[in-house]
């Protein structure tokens, strides 16, 4: 009998990021944006940083040590992530002036955007997001590569 192969829930995470950060860098060069992991991102003048999961930046932009004001960053639930650690997290951001975050739990594949201006935010239902600037990302194609 064939043993299947269990992937540990704890590796979804690094999984996920990995997949939504090789969807990003395939359309760097088309749509004029860089791609960047675990990369600190100023938000606010304490200063007060955070590292999101993926985070993108149009092009031009100078290269730093800290990232000001990306385009869109990417947080993906970790399995101890609570609820009130995702919102703080998402308010500095929103605070922050970042235009769109995306949060990307693939435990419970579920994708949702927040968009800064008017304060908007959804589930996604279709699994599907998008930004002018990447263009639309099917996170239900990720979800079913992580098993």
């Amino acid at each position: 009998m064939a043993t299947l192969a269990i992937v540990p829930v704890e590796e979804y995470h690094s999984r996920m990021q990995s997949l939504t950060s090789a969807v990003l860098v395939g359309r760097e060069q088309e749509r004029g944006f860089s791609t960047f992991t675990e990369q600190r991102v100023q938000v606010n003048d304490d200063p007060r940083y955070r590292i999101p999961d993926v985070c993108v930046k149009a092009l031009p932009h100078e290269p730093a040590p800290v990232l000001v004001k990306p385009d869109l960053v990417i947080e993906i639930v970790s399995p101890d992530d609570t609820i009130t650690e995702m919102l703080a997290t998402i308010g500095e951001y929103m605070t922050a002036g970042i235009p769109y975050i995306w949060v990307i739990d693939p435990y419970q594949r579920a994708v949702v955007e927040v968009e800064s201006e008017g304060i908007r935010i959804r589930r996604c239902a279709s699994g599907v997001a998008q930004t002018d600037l990447v263009g639309a990302v099917d996170f239900n194609a990720l979800f079913a590569r992580l098993g």
